[in-house]
């Protein structure tokens, strides 16, 4: 893994690199997806135009902020944009601690390129961010897949949360994952 400010490269295939403006048409059509939509909190349903557009505006705002960019785009070399992975910044650019969120388009899912992008991310995070030592990922609990890539990327599960997100008026269950620096 190379580890720069501009650009993740997790392999020979697979990079994480700031949005693009061209990246519009694919996050409409991955982001349409129901799986993803079931497994994902904030992810809006449809998916629209204006959506892809807020969302790009958003991200490219946030490489003038401080921190820099904390929302990446995952690119297969021959693909383009299949995926994402971010944090939340939860306690600060400064903070112990730290939240990841992440999704992978329909296509792509099931070869282990979330795992290795997970790794990577997490990896560059501990590493351009010193005080940081903790790193959690809250996952739904009806998402097995998803604990099975935090586990195979070195995190351990922590803690179930009953009834802890409503999403469309449904309680949904969680599990609290959680990589440590040390």
């Amino acid at each position: 893994m190379e580890i720069n400010t501009s650009q993740i490269i997790v392999n020979e295939q697979i990079i994480l690199a700031p949005f693009q403006p061209e990246d519009k048409a694919a996050l409409i059509r991955y982001l349409n997806d129901p799986v993803l939509y079931a497994n994902t909190l904030k992810v809006p349903n449809p998916y629209t135009a204006l959506h892809a557009e807020e969302w790009l505006l958003r991200v490219e705002a946030e490489k003038e902020a401080p921190g820099g960019i904390a929302n990446w785009s995952i690119r297969h070399v021959e693909a383009g944009l299949i995926g994402g992975i971010g944090a939340f910044l939860k306690a600060g650019l400064d903070g112990h601690l730290d939240e990841i969120g992440y999704w992978l388009a329909e296509p792509f899912r099931g070869r282990g390129i979330m795992t290795e992008v997970v790794q990577c991310y997490t990896q560059w995070l501990f590493d351009t961010r010193p005080a940081l030592v903790r790193i959690e990922a809250g996952i739904f609990a009806h998402n097995p897949a998803s604990a099975r890539v935090l586990e195979k990327a070195g995190f351990v599960r922590e803690g179930f949360s009953r009834l802890l997100h409503r999403k469309n008026g449904v309680y949904i269950d969680a599990v609290l994952m959680a990589k440590l620096r040390y």
